[in-house]
C-alpha cells in the first residue's frame, strides 16, 4: 500500500525488498519501516530500517509527501483512512492463506460484512475512483490490496472459494480500475510485493 501511494502519488522512494535479519532491524518487527532521518523523523534511529513503523503510518507519512495527493479535502482523507483502516482488518483471514481448511470459516464473515457494507452504502462509484479525482486515492489503492494482492488476502480468497466479481461486481471493478490507472499498471507489471505470481492461479 506505502509503495501504490508512492508510484501514483509521485513521491520517489527507495524500496528495500531485502528481509534478512529484518525482524533485528527494525523496531517493532516485522513490519513497514520508513528510514527519513533528514525529514526530522527520529534522527537518534539506531535501526537500519528507520524507526518509523506501523502500515497506516507509513502509507499516511508517503502520502503526506505527495503533491498529487496534496490538494484532498479533510473528508477525502478520512474515506482514504476508513478503506486503509478496512484492509488491517481484512488482515484477519491470513491464517486462511497457509491452511486451507480454516478459510471459508474466516475470510466469507469477514469479506461479507465488510464488501456488503461497501457495496450497499454509496460507497463504491460506477465510474471513477471513490474521491471522485482522475486518479486513485487511498480508499482505491486500499480497495485494490484487499481485492486482488496475491498474499495473504488472495491466497485466503482462493482457498475459500470466495468469488468477489461475483458477489460484488461493483467492488471488483473499481479494482480493476484502479489496477489499470497507468502508474499502477506500470507498478503492478514489476511489483515483487504485490505477488501477482498468484494470479496466474486464477485469483
Amino acid at each position: 500500500m506505502a509503495r501504490l501511494y508512492a508510484v501514483v502519488g509521485s513521491v520517489d522512494i527507495v524500496d528495500n525488498i531485502n528481509t534478512t535479519d529484518y525482524k533485528t532491524k527494525t523496531p517493532i518487527g516485522y513490519l513497514p519501516a520508513v528510514a527519513h532521518p533528514e525529514a526530522g523523523l527520529f534522527t537518534q534511529c539506531q535501526f537500519s530500517m528507520g524507526c518509523l513503523q506501523e502500515s497506516l503510518a507509513v502509507e499516511r507519512y508517503i502520502a503526506s509527501l505527495s503533491p498529487v495527493f496534496e490538494a484532498l479535502t479533510p473528508q477525502a482523507r478520512a474515506v482514504d483512512d476508513m478503506f486503509a483502516q478496512i484492509k488491517e482488518d481484512l488482515i484477519a483471514v491470513e491464517p486462511g492463506a497457509a491452511n486451507a481448511s480454516l478459510a471459508p470459516s474466516l475470510v466469507t464473515p469477514l469479506y461479507d460484512r465488510y464488501l456488503t457494507v461497501l457495496a450497499n452504502d454509496g460507497y463504491i462509484p460506477a465510474s471513477g475512483f471513490v474521491n471522485g479525482q482522475a486518479f486513485p486515492t487511498g480508499a482505491d489503492l486500499s480497495l485494490l490490496v484487499f481485492v486482488k494482492s496475491g498474499f495473504p488476502y488472495g491466497k485466503a480468497l482462493a482457498n475459500a472459494h470466495y468469488d468477489v466479481a461475483t458477489k460484488f461486481p461493483a467492488i471488483m471493478a473499481l479494482a480493476e480500475r484502479t489496477a489499470a490507472f497507468p502508474a499502477v499498471k506500470a507498478y503492478l507489471a514489476t511489483s515483487k510485493t504485490f505477488y501477482t505470481q498468484f494470479a496466474a492461479e486464477g485469483i
